[in-house]
């Protein structure tokens, strides 16, 4: 009896406690979205031998929409959406070719900015997830950047991300070599509900 009346007790009191307010829980999903494919070339001449730099390569992705697709079911009860980290990694740069990679990345919602530059060294070697943002520690990144990705993610609205790559020190045991950048996004939605 005193079990079963100490277990209604404790309920009462978080159902009273939630409030108008309703009861609030997060739910947290690390996203990944469609790899950006990415083509480095040098003159076929310089095939084997070190390249100082690259002309510029611009590529982007289409529409992403993590928040429709991937938190659809919470978007009418989530109250803000936190970017925690946004990731990166690489896949298919080939054995025996070297690169850095000098990147600016930009983000469009309703208008393109400035999300950060950055240099990846050894490119051959980021097969890992490197952290290019963390909530925590944000270092260059531009939080008005975050902050519009962050509405657009409450708003179910979709963005675009763009990329300028200058390779750097570059070394291609052919003209041209294909590899793409994976991106993780680790995001928080609060969700409140009635």
């Amino acid at each position: 009896m005193r079990k079963t009346l100490l277990l209604f007790t404790s309920l009462s009191l978080l159902l009273f406690g939630c409030g108008e307010a309703g009861v609030q829980s997060d739910v947290s999903k690390n996203i990944e979205i469609d790899p950006i494919q990415v083509s480095l070339e040098v003159p076929a001449i310089l095939v084997g031998q070190r390249v100082d730099q690259t002309p510029p390569i611009d590529v982007s992705t289409g529409n992403i929409d993590i928040g429709g697709q991937d938190f659809s079911e919470y978007l009418d009860d989530a109250t803000n959406f936190t970017i925690n980290s946004i990731s990166y990694s690489i896949e298919g740069f080939p054995s025996g070719s070297e690169a850095n990679l000098d990147i600016e990345l930009d983000i469009q919602v309703q208008q393109r900015q400035d999300l950060l530059t950055t240099t990846v060294a050894n490119a051959q070697n980021n097969t890992e997830d490197v952290v290019l943002y963390s909530s925590g520690n944000p270092g260059n990144v531009s939080a008005a950047a975050i902050s519009d990705l962050e509405q657009a993610l409450k708003n179910g609205d979709p963005f675009q991300l763009f990329m300028t790559i200058v390779g750097r020190d570059v070394l291609l045991q052919q003209q041209s070599v294909d590899f793409s950048f994976v991106f993780k996004f680790d995001v928080t939605a609060r969700i409140e509900l009635d």
